[in-house]
């Protein structure tokens, strides 16, 4: 007992500590355990391990599920972006992600002159630690920007940044306007993040603003960009944020693939002016946070129950039918057994009106003095023998009478018998089914109750800024013939409300199309379709 209360104080107090980069063996020790606490109250702290895999089976199984790709070719809110001047803007995002697949590999060193740098032109780099993802600020001279490029989910210590993804407190204190004397007015917007990528950013800004801020203080009319895929989609938004609250940097912006889910609604909504966000068909990371997997086991444990409860109805259904057919079994076997008896009992009572008959026979024949022996014998053997005729005609005529009327008798016995036993079992089974359904009910709304309290409590987290979307044209199913012709090659690009991102969702492809050489084929293949489009009609 005294065990059980210092486990769980020590846990609430790793609990409440701040990530931050480990400086020391003690700090490691005590990331760790904050992750790994994080990991089981989120999974096996609260599911059973075969609530987890029923759910991932359900998901994979499940024929009538819709991918955000689906809902794009659904949903009013959905803005097809078509305008031919959306390749300028696809140009700067493929030679973004191409940088970005550039420094996130160890020995970029020998593919610098290939993109068009030099060495000097790498301003800082930084290697992966826990809570630290590697990181390259970079000098581009024939755009005039200043490109900070964060490395998605390559390593253990990423994997370790990405489960401490408990929503924490974040603050943006971004800047209003600023008077001619200098004095700059602040207003603050608040919402919760991604507890490891807020760790991250706040790092990375220790150690990058200072070289921007001499960056630009040489190169005065460099802008500021901030890049990133995956997990360090999710940190390069999250840093876009806390850079624009230095005054030099209020103008930066940011552009994200695949980004992980980081920030509530409200600053995901905030960021739009200044984040891009890229996503690529089924890539479920923009999906993936701790509130979309407790909704997701929650919404397939309610549906398990809807089943099991359907199944239970069901053969409670057919098991009410059994009793009548064992019931007309009983009333069958009564009658059969009942006629046999009466038949047994009639013909011992033919048989001994016979046998007086006989007897009566004989004495009458032994008085008589008319007739002699021979005719005395003649006519008792063809009185005997008439007997048995009449004995045999007799029982077949009187068998029949008294069985026709055994047989109405049973006949009506058995409706009257069969007639109460259905109402027997209607009642019986009206009264099971009403139950059963009263306590199915109260089990749905004891499961909603719960469940709204537990969704009060909880902060979903979505990806940031304006989302884009691009879609291929087989993801829509039944919906293509919408579209511009049947072409299963042919994108689309959406831009989608951050709504479609709240709830998790599993597909074939989920994990390829979060690779960033799938990004890259995606927007290549994008280019190419609006090119050719923009020359067709005289562009």
């Amino acid at each position: 007992m005294i065990l059980s209360r210092v486990v769980k104080g020590v846990a609430k107090k790793v609990e409440q500590r701040p990530a931050v980069p480990p400086q020391n063996l003690m700090g490691l020790v005590l990331t760790l355990a904050k992750a790994m606490i994080f990991v089981y109250s989120e999974t096996l702290g609260k599911w059973h391990l075969w609530d987890l895999s029923r759910a991932i089976l359900y998901a994979i199984m499940d024929k009538g599920k819709k991918t955000v790709p689906m809902e794009c070719g659904e949903r009013s809110d959905c803005l097809q972006l078509k305008d031919p001047d959306m390749l300028k803007d696809l140009y700067e995002l493929k030679r973004c992600l191409t940088r970005t697949m550039l420094f996130s590999k160890k020995r970029y060193h020998s593919r610098l002159s290939d993109a068009g740098f030099v060495e000097e032109d790498v301003l800082l780099r930084e290697n992966c630690e826990i809570l630290v993802p590697a990181f390259t600020v970079v000098r581009d001279r024939e755009s005039k920007c200043l490109f900070v490029f964060i490395r998605g989910t390559q390593s253990l210590e990423d994997t370790l940044t990405d489960a401490m993804g408990a929503p924490v407190p974040f603050q943006h204190k971004f800047i209003c306007s600023i008077s001619h004397d200098g004095e700059v007015t602040r207003n603050t917007i608040s919402g919760q993040a991604h507890c490891g990528m807020v760790a991250a950013a706040d790092w990375i800004e220790q150690h990058c603003t200072s070289i921007l801020l001499r960056a630009l203080r040489d190169y005065p009319d460099y802008k500021v960009k901030i890049v990133g895929h995956s997990l360090g989609g999710g940190t390069a938004a999250l840093l876009t944020y806390r850079l624009r609250e230095t005054r030099e940097l209020s103008t930066c912006t940011c552009v994200t693939f695949g980004p992980a889910a980081c920030v509530s609604l409200e600053l995901a909504e905030f960021g739009k002016p200044f984040i891009i966000s890229v996503i690529n068909d089924s890539d479920i990371v923009p999906t993936l946070s701790a509130s979309s997997i407790s909704d997701f086991i929650s919404e397939v444990k309610i549906k398990h129950k809807a089943l099991l409860n359907a199944a239970h109805r069901a053969i409670t259904a057919i098991e009410s039918h059994l009793p009548l057919v064992s019931g007309a079994k009983a009333i069958a076997n009564h009658a059969v057994t009942s006629g046999a008896k009466r038949l047994m009992k009639h013909k011992k009572r033919v048989h001994s009106i016979l046998h007086w008959s006989q007897h009566e026979n004989i004495v009458s024949s032994s008085n008589s003095k008319s007739s002699n022996e021979d005719e005395s014998n003649f006519s008792s053997d063809e009185s005997d023998y008439d007997d048995d005729a009449f004995d045999e005609d007799d029982e077949q005529v009187i068998s029949g009478e008294e069985l026709l009327k055994l047989l109405e008798k049973l006949e009506l016995e058995s409706q009257d018998i069969t007639l109460n036993m259905n109402v027997q079992e209607k009642k019986e089974a009206t009264t099971k089914e009403i139950t059963e359904e009263n306590r199915v009910v109260h089990n749905e709304e004891k499961v909603g109750a719960i469940s709204t309290l537990d969704n009060s409590g909880k902060h979903p987290l979505y990806p940031p800024g304006r989302i884009m979307h691009i879609v291929p044209s087989r993801s829509f199913g039944n919906l293509s013939s919408n579209h511009n012709g049947p072409d299963e090659k042919h994108l689309y690009l959406y831009e989608t409300p951050k709504q479609l991102y709240g709830k998790l969702r599993l597909s074939k492809g989920m994990i390829f199309d979060h690779m960033t050489n799938k990004y890259k084929k995606m927007l290549h293949q994008l280019i190419d379709q609006l090119e050719n489009k923009h020359y067709q009609y005289g562009g």
